[in-house]
């Protein structure tokens, strides 16, 4: 009887097993996305990694940002990041727009060392419409491939072929695709707007606000994903 128990149990967790996996996912259940449309913005909540929304970026100083020796006399020649980064545009969270930088001409990145070849910039957009009530994420090709080439991204981190990239909020917040450089070197992940930039029709009058969206405008796009 012990024997038969055991092998009733193991049939029952291989069939929970399956149902789990083999069913399929609706769109956007992702934790993160699922928080964001309900928690909203800038209300100061935490989610699961103890990430939450800040209300603005604090550059540290270099004496106390646990890297650079205070005590050494090399730390007088280095410029303190608020010093140097003053003069550049910011974003609401009082972090560098890298992208506004780029067109303002502040900063104008090279394509090799010695700056004597130009960058292959590519202008085409990509529209991710699985994204629930999240307004949809509109990717510019352009604003990356003026500082980066092709293979910074492809094929190791985006496969080029539609439908091979699994993404998901929970994926990119643990440092894959977009995480790869977003919440690191490029803007947070919590500007939401930065990406979820398209409004359409299930899309939250507080998200359409956030943007500065007119009543009525036509903002939905064209385009898929």
């Amino acid at each position: 009887m012990t024997r038969g128990l055991i092998i009733l149990l193991f049939a029952s967790g291989v069939l929970m097993y399956l149902l789990t996996a083999c069913t399929p996912s609706s769109n956007s259940t992702t934790r993160s996305a699922r928080y964001v449309v309900e928690g909203g913005v800038s209300e100061g909540k935490r989610w699961r990694d103890d990430r939450h929304f800040a209300v603005e970026v604090e550059t540290e100083a270099l004496a106390t940002d646990g890297i650079h020796d205070p005590d050494s006399d090399a730390i007088s020649a280095l410029q303190d990041p608020a010093e140097a980064l003053s003069a550049f545009p910011l974003g609401r969270r009082g972090d560098v727009d890298w992208v506004k930088a780029l067109d303002l001409g502040i900063i104008e990145p090279r394509a090799d060392l010695l700056g004597k070849t130009e960058m292959t910039v590519l202008d085409l957009d990509i529209m991710f419409k699985n994204t629930g009530q999240m307004p949809w994420v509109k990717f510019p090709h352009i604003a990356h491939t003026k500082w980066l080439a092709c293979s910074n991204c492809h094929p190791a981190i985006f496969i080029e072929k539609k439908g091979a990239n699994k993404l998901s909020m929970d994926g990119i917040l643990a440092g894959e695709y977009c995480g790869r450089c977003h919440d690191k070197v490029a803007f947070s992940l919590w500007t939401c707007e930065r990406c979820h930039n398209t409004p359409h029709e299930g899309t939250p009058k507080r998200w359409i606000e956030l943007m500065g969206v007119r009543p009525g405008s036509n903002a939905a796009g064209d385009g898929n994903e």
